[in-house]
This record gives structure tokens, C-alpha cells and sequence, in this order.
């Protein structure tokens, strides 16, 4: 569900190491992420992360609202759904919770790569087009400025970066805004750890878990034509904005990392309940 949202919001914008962090035993690393996403008739879409990290093992709990109500009344859940997920990164384990048997499952790494490779495979499609191949990865007018100064995001020293992408026959161009923090520790390896797993569960640039994935991607899809530079650290806010011609929202996607501790180890926080 988490990938769904991201994905269609990419589409909606018409766009576009395996070394295990050493931490130790008595720490824990926590942090807690918002993204609302806003799009015309789907309406408001709220994701609200809670991640801790220790030692091997990664828990995430996401919580999805979709605040249109005439939507939330064609869903199941009444617009509300929550994902948790644990993973165990040397062991090679990971615990999601089975519906049907209203208990967690453990899966294998060897098991998911699996699947995710017969998943890839299914999705496959080959289609011929008779075009120049420049002209399909051409990328539209853009302009980028890493801005002078420090900024303090929710806490933490971080500098802003800027683009703004002139898509054809819009008058608006699509705003992006960018904020790196090299000051958080507990973003840092939270960051890292997710890397890791996706490596080892053999991810590819096309499973976005999340907007620094979402980030990722765009950066992989215009690395090719543009060198595009950013501070250093990890993003802890990132905003997309495109108005129309009249200047009415057509979308907008806010992402903060509200919060990101190091504190004492509580074994509670990776217990599935």
C-alpha cells in the first residue's frame, strides 16, 4: 500500500553496500516520519512512520488515512490502514502480519527475493515503439540552486536545495524543495539500515519503500543527463508543489522527519504485539 501511494503520486507528477552499521547494544536509534500527499479527487492521503533501530533488527510501524470521505465509504477499513513490519538483518528474517491467520508470519530473505523476483517477472512487458530513444529521455527545462546558508528543520541544522522543473505547455513550473541534515545521527543509520535491507532482499530502483526512495529514483532518472549536487547528510523534509495555470493545486507532497533519537535500548519497541 505504502509503494502503491508513492508510485501514483510519481505518475501523478507525470515524471519522470552490504555493511551493517555497527550500533551498540544498550542503543536504540528512533524516528518518526510524515508525508501528506494531496491530489484532486483522491483528496488528502496521511503516512505516518514510526521506526527503531537496534543492533540487526529494524521495526516499522506505518499508519495510512485517506481523509476524502467519500472514499474512505468505498473502503473496508473506513480510509485507515496500518503495516507493521519487523526485520531482522543478520539473521535474515523479516515478521508482517498474516490477515488471514491474524498472526505474524516469518519469512526468510531467500523467500522474499523470491517472490519479488517472480513479481518483476509477471510485470514484464515488452513493447516495441519506433522512436529515438534520446528523444524518449529527454528531460524537461530545469533549474537548481543549493541555497546559502543553515536552516534548522524540526531541531536540526540543514541546508535547503531548490529545482524547478518547466514541464511542457505548463506555465507553473513543478516546485521542488529539499532539506539535508548531516547533524542526525539516528536518520543516518536508521537510512543505512533500510539500504541494507533492501540490498539484501534484492530490491531494485523500481520497489520505492518511502519518499528518500522516491528521492533516489528521481535522482537515478536524471543522473545520466544532469549532475545534480546536494549537501551532504540525509533529507529530512521534502516538499513537491505544481499549481496549474490558474494557480490552482494540482498536487503537493510534504515530507518531514519529525523527530530522529538516539536513546537507551527498550527490547518492548521490537516485540510484535
Amino acid at each position: 500500500m505504502k509503494t502503491r501511494i508513492l508510485l501514483i503520486a510519481a505518475v501523478a507528477l507525470g515524471l519522470f553496500t552490504f555493511s551493517l552499521p555497527v550500533i551498540a547494544g544498550d542503543q536504540e536509534h528512533h524516528m518518526e516520519e510524515q508525508t501528506i500527499i494531496e491530489i484532486p479527487v483522491v483528496g488528502k492521503i496521511s503516512i505516518l512512520t514510526s521506526t527503531y533501530f537496534a543492533d540487526c533488527k529494524l521495526m516499522e510501524n506505518t499508519n495510512i488515512g485517506i481523509h476524502n470521505s467519500l472514499v474512505k465509504m468505498m473502503s473496508d477499513s473506513d480510509g485507515k490502514s496500518e503495516h507493521i513490519q519487523l526485520s531482522d538483518l543478520c539473521e535474515e528474517l523479516q515478521w508482517k502480519y498474516d490477515e488471514e491467520k491474524s498472526a505474524f508470519e516469518a519469512s526468510t530473505f531467500e523467500e522474499i527475493r523470491e517472490e519479488l523476483r517472480l513479481e518483476h517477472a509477471e510485470a514484464k512487458t515488452h513493447i516495441d515503439i519506433e522512436s529515438d530513444q534520446n528523444d524518449i529521455d529527454d528531460l524537461p527545462k530545469m533549474s537548481r540552486e543549493i541555497v546559502g546558508g543553515v536552516i534548522n528543520i524540526n531541531g536540526f541544522a540543514s541546508r535547503k536545495v531548490i529545482t524547478l522543473v518547466y514541464l511542457e505547455n505548463k506555465e507553473n513550473p513543478l516546485v521542488i524543495e529539499e532539506y539535508y541534515s548531516a547533524k542526525a545521527k539516528a536518520l543516518n543509520k536508521i537510512s543505512k539500515a533500510r539500504e541494507d535491507l533492501g540490498k539484501k532482499l534484492g530490491q531494485d530502483s523500481d520497489d520505492v519503500e518511502g519518499v528518500p526512495d522516491f528521492i533516489k529514483l528521481l535522482y537515478d532518472a536524471v543522473k545520466a543527463d544532469e549532475d545534480w549536487a546536494k549537501p551532504k547528510g540525509e533529507v529530512i523534509r521534502f516538499i513537491i508543489k505544481l499549481l496549474d495555470d490558474d494557480d490552482d493545486l494540482i498536487f503537493t507532497m510534504n515530507y518531514d522527519v519529525l523527530s530522529a533519537e538516539t536513546d537507551n535500548y527498550q527490547s518492548e519497541h521490537f516485540q510484535l504485539k
